[in-house]
């Protein structure tokens, strides 16, 4: 006995369903175990399939409240109900703000005092136009509409202009204010606009913007 293909697909379905996006998970497992995880949190599903009873599946689930699980047996039907849930409750923790989103994107580039009349150096600039276009590499990742991404593409492009004509504390300062007001004028999902400022944080963690 294995878990089949056709089972799944059965678990695709409903994960589909609770409109959480693939790119944030992972699978693993071969013929008796199927686990899917999300990449950022310990949140798992583990399925495996019962050494004598083949009617019974073992499931070791991780919730959203709970860093340890312990690992119970269900039928195939009781299976897809408890993935359901978990699904749901994962949708629903990813989409909550926590009232903190501001504060958490306060000093993303590292914004210090003895920048207030810093200028960039070609070799700055340079390196916020990497930074930018490996951001906009990124957004491609997002699951959200084009015309969005084209959007925040585009502003991207004029905050890069602008580093020849503003100091680096006023330079940062209009890109995180830029990127804060288009995640509320594009009503941009709360899962999604967290990414977007992780991947502002991992594109440019290795600039150093220091006066």
């Amino acid at each position: 006995m294995r878990i089949t293909n056709t089972q799944k697909q059965e678990l695709a379905q409903i994960f589909r369903e609770s409109g959480l996006n693939l790119l944030d998970f992972e699978t693993s497992g071969q013929h008796k175990e199927f686990k899917i995880q999300f990449k950022h949190e310990y949140f798992s599903f583990y399925i495996n399939l019962h050494d004598i009873d083949k009617n019974i599946y073992h499931i070791t689930v991780f919730t959203v409240s709970n860093t340890k699980a312990a690992t119970v047996g269900a039928t195939w039907e009781q299976v897809k109900g408890k993935f359901t849930a978990w699904t749901k409750e994962v949708f629903t923790e990813l989409n909550t703000p926590t009232g903190w989103e501001t504060f958490e994107s306060e000093n993303f580039l590292n914004t210090d005092f003895s920048e207030l009349n810093s200028e960039f150096t070609e070799f700055e600039k340079a390196k916020v136009e990497q930074s930018i276009f490996e951001l906009k590499g990124k957004l491609k990742l997002l699951e959200i509409p084009e015309a969005t991404v084209e959007i925040i593409n585009k502003k991207l492009d004029e905050l890069n202009s602008k580093v020849d004509k503003l100091n680096k504390f006023d330079w940062k300062s209009l890109f995180i204010g830029t990127i804060a007001s288009l995640i509320m004028t594009l009503a941009i999902p709360s899962q999604a606009s967290g990414l977007i400022w992780e991947y502002i944080k991992s594109a440019f963690g290795g600039l150093k913007l220091k006066g």
